[in-house]
């Protein structure tokens, strides 16, 4: 028979791993919502079409925006945002497997993709950034702006 001490740890470990299982659920699915279903972006306030489009946006912050995208003319997109050499995309969720923030990073740095600012303080206190291919591939997400800095 178990001793009292064997019975509470277990218990302890149970709860431990209920608990880390509900917090994996929480940030990594919970509060995404999937987005296929848009037709146009806007850029510098200038609205583009998009085909393919597939993301996340998520209603508790706008920082859950990620997308994936085809623009047709990447060159006209571009010139309608502001050059933005310091985007850094998000980390994302594993199950979004368009967007790979690594690559997308490499790809700015490298100058194979093109980084914009494509919208200013879109939702509260997050700026649009776009990174743009010249074959018209397009990915965005949202940064935090500097409503929050102290």
């Amino acid at each position: 028979m178990p001793s009292n001490g064997t019975i509470i740890a277990g218990g302890i470990v149970v709860i431990g791993v209920i608990f880390g299982g509900a917090m994996w659920y929480a940030q990594q699915t919970q509060y995404y919502d999937t987005v296929t279903d848009v037709t146009a972006v806007t850029i510098g306030g200038h609205n583009f079409p998009v085909t393919g489009y597939s993301g996340t946006d998520g209603t508790r912050t706008p920082l859950k925006l990620r997308g994936c995208f085809t623009l047709a003319d990447p060159a006209a997109a571009i010139a309608a945002g502001d050059p933005a050499p310091r985007a850094i995309p998000l980390t994302t969720p594993d199950w979004i497997e368009c967007f790979d923030e690594e690559t997308i990073l490499a790809d700015i740095k490298s100058g194979d993709a093109t980084p914009i600012m494509a919208g200013l303080d879109e939702g509260d206190g997050a700026d649009l950034m776009m990174a743009i291919y010249p074959d018209g591939r397009a990915f965005s997400w949202r940064k935090p702006n500097d409503k929050y800095k102290e």
